[in-house]
C-alpha cells in the first residue's frame, strides 16, 4: 500500500505532452477496460443473440445483426474514448485541445451511426415492406422500395456537414450556404417532377383511383382502366385504342376524373347518357321515338328501371331527344350495344336517314364541333 502511495506521489510532478503522467495511466487504464468489454460484447452478448436470432424463421434478424456487430464493437470504443475526453477535459482544456478532441469523436461516432444505417438500408427497407403487407392504404407501398435510398443519402448528407464542420469550422457555414443554395436551384428545375411525387400523394391520400379501376379523363377518348399509379405517373389501358398511356400523375389531379369503379352505395351502377339529335322530323314521330325508346330500355337486361327520357326541344331543324340511365358494370358493353343497335333499328323503321341522325354521347366534343363548324362557316 505505502509502495502504491510512493509512487502515485512520484507520479504527481510528471508530465507527458503536458498532461500529468497519472491522469494518463489511470486513462490507460479506461482504455484497457474499454477494450475489455468490448471484446466481451463481441464474444459474449452479440453471440448469444445471434443464437437466439439462429432459430427464428426469418433471416432478416440474421442479416441486422451481421451489418450492426461491427460498428456496434467500434462504438462501445468510441465510448470509452468519451469517458477519456471527459477525464481529462481540465487538462486538455489548457492546452486547447478540448474543442478538437470533441469535435473528433462527435464526427467518428456520427461516422459511425451514419455507416450502421447505410449497410442496414436494404434490410430495414425490407422489414417495413413486410410490415406494409398488413395496411390497408397502397401509399405506404409506393413509398417503401425508395426509403432505403433516402436512408443511404440522409446518412452521406449528415456526415458530410459535420466532417465539414470539423475540418472548415466557420468556412462550414458558407458550404452549407452553398450547397442550400444550389438545393434550391435543383428544387426549381425539378420542380415539375417534385410536384408529380407530391400529386401521388394526392391521389392515395384522396382515393381519387386505384389499380384497376374503370375512369375517363377528361381531354381522353373513352375508357380507360388504370393499371399502375407510380411516383411520376399513372399507367392507363386505353380500352378504345387497346394501348398504354403514361400520364403525369400532376395533370390526372389537375384535370377532372370520372371514376367508374368507386360505388356511390351498396349498389354498383354505371351511367349512360347520350343525346339524341334528329333533323327535320314532326312531333308524331318525335313522340313515337321515345314511347320506343323507352320499350327498349325495358327490354334490354342490365339497364336499371330508375331511367330519364326527355324531350330537349329544337335546335336550328333538328330535334333533340336526351336520355340517361344507369347500367350494371358487368353488361355495360354488352347492354350499351344492344341499346344502340334497337335504336338503329327504330330509327330505320321510322324511315330516318342515316345522315340525318347524330348521337351526342360526349357533351364537350360535341361543344367543341359546333364552335370548329362555325369557325369554318365564317
Amino acid at each position: 500500500m505505502e509502495l502504491l502511495e510512493t509512487f502515485g506521489k512520484s507520479l504527481e510532478g510528471i508530465n507527458i505532452a503536458g498532461l500529468p503522467a497519472y491522469k494518463l495511466l489511470i486513462a490507460f487504464g479506461i482504455l484497457l477496460l474499454t477494450l475489455i468489454l468490448q471484446g466481451f460484447i463481441t464474444g459474449v452478448i452479440i453471440k448469444s443473440i445471434e443464437n437466439l436470432a439462429a432459430g427464428t424463421e426469418s433471416d432478416l434478424d440474421d442479416q441486422l445483426i451481421a451489418v450492426i456487430k461491427k460498428p456496434l464493437s467500434w462504438l462501445v470504443l468510441v465510448g470509452g474514448l468519451w469517458v477519456i475526453q471527459t477525464f481529462l477535459a481540465v487538462d486538455l482544456k489548457k492546452l486547447e485541445l478540448d474543442k478538437t478532441t470533441s469535435d473528433l469523436l462527435t464526427l467518428v461516432t456520427i461516422a459511425l451511426i451514419a455507416y450502421t444505417v447505410y449497410t442496414a438500408a436494404p434490410i430495414l427497407g425490407k422489414v417495413l415492406e413486410a410490415l406494409t403487407l398488413h395496411t390497408d392504404t397502397d401509399l405506404d407501398d409506393l413509398l417503401v422500395p425508395y426509403l432505403p435510398r433516402l436512408f443511404r443519402i440522409a446518412a452521406v448528407v449528415v456526415v458530410a456537414i459535420k466532417a465539414a464542420d470539423v475540418l472548415f469550422g466557420q468556412s462550414a457555414g458558407a458550404l452549407i450556404g452553398l450547397l442550400g443554395g444550389a438545393g434550391v436551384a435543383l428544387g426549381l428545375l425539378f420542380k415539375d417532377i417534385i410536384y408529380d411525387w407530391c400529386c401521388a400523394v394526392i391521389i392515395y391520400t384522396d382515393r381519387l383511383y386505384k389499380p384497376k379501376d374503370w375512369i375517363m379523363v377528361s381531354g381522353l377518348s373513352g375508357f380507360l382502366q388504370v393499371v399502375e399509379i407510380g411516383l411520376r405517373t399513372t399507367k392507363l389501358y386505353s380500352w378504345e385504342w387497346g394501348s398504354i398511356i403514361k400520364m403525369p400523375n400532376s395533370k390526372m389531379v389537375s384535370g377532372i376524373v370520372d371514376n367508374w369503379s368507386q360505388d356511390k352505395g351498396d349498389v354498383q351502377e354505371w351511367g349512360f347518357t347520350e343525346t339524341l339529335k334528329i333533323d327535320g322530323i314532326t312531333a308524331d314521330q318525335v313522340e313515337r321515338i321515345m314511347a320506343g325508346i323507352d320499350g327498349i330500355f325495358k327490354s334490354i337486361d342490365g339497364f336499371y328501371p330508375n331511367y330519364s327520357l326527355m324531350f330537349g326541344g329544337l335546335e336550328g331543324n333538328a330535334r333533340l331527344i336526351k336520355y340517361v340511365s344507369y347500367i350494371t358494370p358487368a353488361r355495360y358493353f354488352s347492354a350499351a350495344r344492344e341499346f344502340r343497335l334497337s335504336l338503329m333499328r327504330l330509327l330505320e323503321k321510322e324511315g330516318i336517314a342515316a345522315n340525318s341522325v347524330y348521337i351526342i354521347a360526349d357533351q364537350e366534343s360535341y361543344t367543341n364541333s359546333l364552335k370548329m363548324a362555325k369557325k369554318d362557316s365564317n
